[in-house]
């Protein structure tokens, strides 16, 4: 966070100049708490995807494909970035949509209605194919996305903490990974 020194005047005068909204019913609470805590004041938190609030840049924590899809192709289309979140159960994933670019599969006719399920999926196929070391709590994350004590005890939490260091690094201007890129995290590997 700006070279580890903490929030630089120029930083937090940005921060509290962006328009944030908090799109889906997981965890949506919990991230308006946290980055309202950052420094954040102008945040909007809603569960629906029919009425998509203005903003800068979006935190989407959608499980639906359909209400995911209508969210980042609107958004897509006025040029906003989205954060999408994933609850992995045991950990969490997010990924940086940017306007531009073509729509993720995950949400794409194809794909499956389950979209966490999908995102589970490519991130562990993703890992397998490219030899990432330390993900193979994927494989152990399929059988907790359902288990809805880790979910809100784990899950919950590492997703909003992901998503709350993303929108400060893309309001920072920081490069992040973009989609089909993406961020994850877990105490899985933390533990013996």
């Amino acid at each position: 966070m700006e070279n580890i020194g903490g929030l630089s005047i120029d930083l937090k005068k940005r921060i509290t100049a962006t328009m944030v909204a908090i799109i889906g019913k997981e965890a949506a609470g919990l991230i308006t708490q946290a980055i309202k805590r950052m420094g954040f004041i102008d945040v909007t938190e809603t569960s629906e995807s029919l009425n998509l609030p203005k903003c800068d840049i979006v935190i989407c924590t959608c499980t639906e494909k359909e209400n995911c899809k209508t969210i980042i192709t609107h958004y897509n289309h006025t040029g906003v970035p989205v954060i999408c979140a994933f609850n992995f159960g045991i950990g969490a994933c997010v990924t940086v949509i940017v306007p531009g670019i073509r729509l993720p599969h995950i949400i794409g006719d194809k794909a499956t209605d389950d979209i966490v399920k999908s995102m589970l999926e490519y991130a562990n196929g993703y890992s397998k194919f490219w030899h990432i070391p330390h993900n193979s709590w994927l494989d152990e994350a399929m059988k907790y996305i359902c288990t809805p004590e880790v979910r809100t005890s784990i899950g919950e939490y590492t997703m909003t903490a992901m998503a709350a260091h993303l929108l400060i690094a893309t309001v920072a201007g920081n490069n992040v990974k973009t989609y089909p890129k993406f961020y994850l995290s877990t105490i899985a590997n933390d533990v013996d």
